[in-house]
């Protein structure tokens, strides 16, 4: 029997977040609700969600901040949900690290939809990472040793790159961040040299690993190594 999907939903107003967690349950999904980000902090501290879903127009302080907390802080899927869509608004959501971003009022059916979605992609990810264990980067060799398959040899920028990835354990390093430690500038030749760099890395770990790439990317935010890479 499958699991519920356990969510979070962060609302101010009372009456739609009532409206809401009911639509979301009767989708099956197990629901905690948080009318401000002081009570989100908590409950995020006691439980994992594979889903949050977050207002930008909170009481306390504005939904970005809480999108940015929980995308630094755990590995769940977000929805932010706010009644302006222009599109710098839906850029800051995505930037702080939101998967969608949808416009209120928002329709209960779509809600749960994507929340579903959303979660099973997760949980795919989640697996997948699950199967790339034993992953070491041995630095002073340059070289990446891959589980049942040995060790790759990396160039020095390719190496540079994961050594950045490292800490992540899955999560996310923002893109300005691999910029400024790679390239010391952020324009658009910088840019390209990174996606060429990641694309490069890829193909090269492909060549010896013919499962899911351990490199994802976190659109709207940066890159990732799916598993714990061990730094060696």
């Amino acid at each position: 029997m499958t699991e519920p999907t356990c969510v979070i939903l962060v609302e101010g107003d009372a009456e739609l977040r009532t409206s809401l967690a009911n639509a979301l349950g009767d989708a099956g999904c197990t629901v905690a609700t948080a009318p401000d980000g002081l009570s989100f902090y908590r409950q995020l501290s006691e439980q994992s969600f594979a889903v949050v879903v977050v207002d930008l127009a909170l009481p306390d302080q504005p939904g970005q901040v809480l999108i940015d907390y929980a995308r630094r802080q755990t590995t769940s899927a977000i929805v932010a949900i706010g009644a302006r869509s222009g599109v710098e608004i839906r850029v800051d959501c995505y930037q702080a690290g939101a998967d969608l971003f949808l416009q209120t009022p928002v329709d209960a059916q779509e809600l749960a939809v994507a929340v579903s979605s959303l979660a099973r992609r997760h949980a795919q990810l989640r697996a997948a990472a699950q199967r790339l264990v034993g992953w070491r980067l041995l630095v002073h060799r340059r070289a990446l040793a891959i589980p049942g398959a040995g060790t790759l040899e990396l160039s020095p920028r390719e190496c540079q790159l994961l050594d950045l990835l490292s800490p992540g354990a899955g999560a996310a390093v923002r893109r300005c961040e691999l910029l400024d430690r790679l390239y010391a500038r952020r324009d658009e030749s910088a840019e390209r040299a990174l996606e060429t760099l990641v694309r490069r890395t890829r193909r090269k770990i492909a060549g010896h690993h013919p499962g899911p790439s351990p490199i994802l990317t976190q659109h709207g935010v940066g890159y990732a190594f799916a598993t714990p890479l061990m730094r060696a």
